[in-house]
């Protein structure tokens, strides 16, 4: 009875004092947990620093009761744009590891530009706005604002990868063959540029390019420049004030056979436009591990058409067959498959590709080596080669420069006559893969498959024939921002509606040929598959705006129907994407 009593009354004693320390305002360790706490910083700028040019502003804010659902700059006491939230900070895991839910992805990033505020000092903060409504402004300071100075340019090189300083088991990237060197890169004045080849006047197009004073460089050497203005919606977010934001990507695809295998750094160096006088900067260093042999340099390419779950087909399922029995009988529909392929042999007497093949379903059918030869695509068109290897292609040679003349004509063209490999019973009705195998000089390599789609082969006895064509926009897993455009042609007589479909859900449709969303005039279309029946082949583009606010982050499914005047419809593509819109 006397330990019990005892306890009850260390009990008793332990409430008065916690009510006492929470009547007077104190907080004391291990006793309660505080309602309402935030934690932040604001890591740039400094209070009272001096800005100019494009001007960083980053930290990190949570509250793991209320939640952070938008963060917006203040300048001078007014809304100038939300921040990017919600961003990825190892530091703040590390620094505050007790927390119950280990905040992970508590960043912020955004900027302004200080040319468009008059010289002198300026008030900055962040605006907090919390999951239940609540706001608070945080991490007020100072700035002054210098509009006559400049500075080189900002951006993040993503890949390789940066090592990191905080796990001591962090490893350099290993590379081999052709390596893709990515990020992205940003100046308040502009980045040097210029349309290439040499010539070139107007908007880029596939002939003209933009080449970037975006430098990639190896142990200290520059080794070329990069393919500029690719999309980079993030770098949007973060500096939605800076021209070219959405734009400010670079890719280049460094060979790696030039150097020997070994540890070596790779940095990236841009230029601007300064109008005083020109700066360049360093995005970013990383050292890697080159590491190139037999098993990694194998040559590389892709199936370009038809993409993947497209269509082949033929008219003639249930008719008799032919008495010839020959492939491309006149009046055969014929389909076909084109790609690239490149070889990264670091032996240049052994250096090219000598055939391609193609496959159905694991079975060799054609092979450039055996089968080129003239071949007429459409009754009382042109002959052109077909089952070769060799065209050209100047939108390879463009992003693989370094491979001279084997990234150039690194294009090939299979024509298929769909009923011939049916009764061949090398196709069959429904779904099939195609696929493409190589051959290089090297004579001790055996054949290696570059790539392999799912098709699906559909005879058509009603004499319907499928719509088909190719998505320019989005890229495959592309990340797509705000309201984005769904771009590319497709081919059918006579198109009446464009249904876009996303995760099985109907988000809309374009209908009528006006000639600026549906029925768009492309020519190029026109130069590539001169066979298609004019005047269908040269108004078949379509430009569709995609609002991916409406769904929540992440992959989805994007698939396109048509119809056409006859009430036939038929889905023709089908494409992952990644929406990406802050969680907002």
């Amino acid at each position: 009875m006397r330990r019990t009593f005892r306890g009850v009354a260390l009990v008793a004693a332990a409430a008065m004092v916690a009510g006492t320390a929470l009547a007077g305002g104190i907080t004391k360790r291990g006793s309660v947990t505080p309602t309402r706490q935030t934690i932040f910083r604001i890591d740039t700028p400094k209070a009272n620093e001096t800005v100019f040019g494009i001007v960083d502003v980053a930290g990190y804010v949570f509250d793991l009761e209320r939640g952070v659902s938008q963060v917006t700059l203040m300048l001078d006491n007014t809304a100038i744009h939300d921040a990017d939230i919600n961003l990825p900070r190892e530091d703040v895991r590390r620094k505050y590891p007790g927390f119950d839910g280990e905040p992970l992805d508590v960043g912020f990033a955004t900027s302004f530009l200080a040319r468009s505020y008059a010289a002198g000092s300026h008030t900055l903060a962040i605006r907090v706005r919390y999951s239940n409504g609540d706001e608070e402004l945080l991490g007020t300071r100072t700035v002054n604002v210098d509009d006559a100075r400049y500075h080189g340019p900002i951006g993040h090189l993503d890949r390789p990868r940066p090592t990191d300083a905080g796990d001591p088991y962090a490893s350099n990237d290993i590379v081999s063959g052709p390596f893709a060197v990515t990020g992205w890169v940003l100046d308040d004045v502009g980045i040097r540029k210029r349309l290439s080849p040499t010539g070139c006047t107007g908007a880029p197009s596939i002939d003209c390019r933009w080449l970037a004073d975006i430098e990639v460089l190896v142990d200290g050497r520059s080794v070329g420049q990069s393919v500029f203005y690719l999309p980079r919606p993030d770098a949007l977010h973060a500096h939605p004030d800076v021209p070219g934001a959405l734009n400010s990507g670079f890719q280049m695809n460094l060979d790696t056979t030039r150097f020997s295998n070994g540890p070596h750094t790779i940095a990236v160096r841009a230029w601007d436009t300064d109008p005083d006088y020109t700066k360049s900067a360093i995005i970013g260093t990383r050292d890697v591990w080159i590491d190139n042999n037999y098993a990694t340099l194998k040559p590389f390419g892709r199936i370009d058409f038809p993409m993947p779950n497209g269509y082949f087909f033929t008219c003639s399922c249930n008719s008799i067959p032919p008495v010839s029995g020959i492939e491309y009988t006149p009046g055969n529909h014929l389909d076909w498959v084109a790609g690239w392929v490149i070889d990264q042999n670091d032996n240049w007497m052994y250096e090219g590709i000598k055939y391609v093949e193609l496959l159905f379903d694991g079975v060799p059918v054609k092979s450039t080596w055996l089968d080129c030869q003239p071949i007429c695509m459409a009754p009382g068109g042109t002959p052109m080669y077909a089952n070769c290897y060799g065209i050209e292609r100047k939108d390879i040679e463009y992003q693989y420069p370094q491979f001279l003349n084997d990234a150039k004509m690194a294009g090939y063209f299979f024509a298929i006559d769909t009923d011939y490999w049916l009764r061949q019973g090398k196709l069959h009705r429904g779904l099939n893969y195609v696929s493409v195998r190589v051959g290089t000089m090297d004579p001790t390599r055996p054949p290696v498959l570059i790539d392999q789609i799912p098709v699906m082969v559909r005879c058509n006895e009603d004499l319907v024939e499928p719509s088909f064509g190719e998505l320019d926009l989005p890229l495959v897993m592309q990340d797509m921002t705000g309201v984005e455009p769904v771009k590319g042609w497709v081919f059918d007589y006579s198109i009446t509606d464009l249904y876009v479909w996303v995760d099985g859900v109907l988000d809309g449709k374009l209908s009528g040929c006006d000639g600026v969303h549906l029925c768009v005039r492309r020519d190029d279309v026109a130069l590539r598959y001169p066979w298609l029946p004019y005047p269908n082949v040269l108004y078949n583009g379509f430009t569709y705006q995609l609002d991916t606010r409406k769904y929540v982050d992440g992959i989805h499914t994007l698939v396109l129907e048509t119809r056409d005047v006859s009430n036939n419809r038929n889905f023709w593509v089908q494409r992952q994407v990644r929406f990406d819109n802050f969680n907002r």
